[in-house]
């Protein structure tokens, strides 16, 4: 029988004897939890589905303990369903760190990235949708190095920090699991509408100015790409909407810690070399196996998709381009800093007239030189 160690001895005694009545020993080596599940060929995804799905499920009375209700499996392909209770308590003007409601039933907050095996929806007594991820096996790992990082008190009160709070630490035979809240991925959706110019400008410059504090803190991120990029709001957003991008109401966040790496506060930023995380960003950019300074890989792939929606403002500003061809002229050594970048782009900005911000965009999304019109 394994024994399994949890905070107190009447929990270790509850869970060692549920392992061995249920017949299973859930593993706490990170390696089998850290893996996406590809979906080819699809009955060996759909098993490995239903195995993460099994750890999960085999602690739903852990995390009931401590007032979260998780998600249920529907079914082979099937979603993550939310629980029946509690009902979700969101609104359309939640604040801080909660997400706006932007769904109108329970199936807008189906969870479809089942294959996703580190995390898992929940909601928590009092109906609101938080994330459960773990983090860390028995051994620390830079992504729990970052979380604390990026959680004391003083990193939370500075308003760079984009990154969402982790609200609890769960600890479970030598995992460890935060708890944040859930935020949807429509930061970059052409349906979460822009209204005017200064909104795309608000955007991106909340990336960099929040890439530029995780930077600070000598945390590499390495797997910049628009799912881990998101925004206060939740539920499905497959019909156009506006008014989902006020100033002062929206609010975007990374998210997805997982390949990052931590370095000592004081390190040299243009010192760093690194063996490079091959992720899809890094791929597009053509960006080459071996060392790299994964800094500079941070400002590319951020720029990457920030022109996707800014350059859409290069029909009737052509400085917008420009912007974004100084970062891609300059070779990989010379690449600036997100800092650099940040200042630049503030500039630019500020070079505008009250009257170009108010300009609505020209289209939902830029890409290789031609800007995607609104259906």
């Amino acid at each position: 029988m394994k024994l399994v160690k949890l905070d107190s001895l009447s929990e270790t005694v509850y869970w060692t004897y549920r392992s061995w009545r249920k017949g299973y020993t859930l593993t706490n080596d990170l390696r089998d939890w850290a893996q996406i599940i590809e979906f080819k060929p699809r009955e060996v995804a759909l098993q490995k589905i239903a195995e993460s799905w099994a750890r999960w499920q085999f602690l739903s009375p852990f995390f009931a303990s401590h007032g979260l209700h998780i998600y249920h499996l529907g079914g082979p392909g099937s979603p993550g369903m939310p629980p029946k209770h509690p009902v979700s308590q969101h609104t359309r003007t939640e604040a801080w760190p909660l997400a706006r409601r932007g769904y109108e039933d329970e199936e807008d907050l189906y969870f479809d990235f089942v294959h996703a095996v580190r995390v898992w929806p929940a909601r928590d007594d009092n109906g609101h949708e938080v994330m459960i991820r773990v983090v860390s096996g028995p051994e620390m790992t830079d992504e729990l190095r970052a979380f604390h990082r990026l959680n004391t008190p003083e990193a939370r009160s500075d308003p760079r920090n984009n990154t969402l709070p982790v609200l609890k630490y769960l600890r479970f035979d030598g995992m460890v699991f935060i708890v944040m809240p859930r935020w949807g991925s429509g930061p970059f959706s052409p349906f979460a509408r822009f209204s005017a110019i200064s909104e795309l400008f608000d955007l991106v410059e909340t990336f960099y100015e929040g890439l530029e504090f995780l930077h600070e803190k000598r945390i590499a991120h390495r797997d910049i790409f628009r799912t881990n990029l998101v925004m206060n709001i939740l539920g499905y957003v497959d019909t156009p909407r506006f008014n989902m991008r006020k100033l002062g109401e929206v609010k975007y966040a990374f998210i997805d810690f997982e390949t990052c790496l931590t370095f000592p506060e004081d390190s040299d930023l243009n010192a760093v070399s690194v063996e490079r995380e091959m992720r899809t960003q890094v791929e597009r950019l053509g960006l080459k196996p071996g060392m790299c300074n994964p800094f500079k890989d941070d400002v590319l792939c951020l720029a990457l998709e920030a022109q996707v929606m800014l350059r859409v403002a290069e029909h009737s500003l052509p400085e917008v381009g420009q912007f974004f061809d100084w970062i891609w002229a300059c070779d990989y050594e010379d690449t600036p800093s997100a800092t650099v970048v940040l200042q630049r782009l503030r500039q630019l900005r500020g070079s505008l007239s009250e009257d170009q911000l108010k300009q609505s965009p020209a289209g939902q999304f830029w890409t290789k030189g031609r800007i995607e019109p609104y259906p």
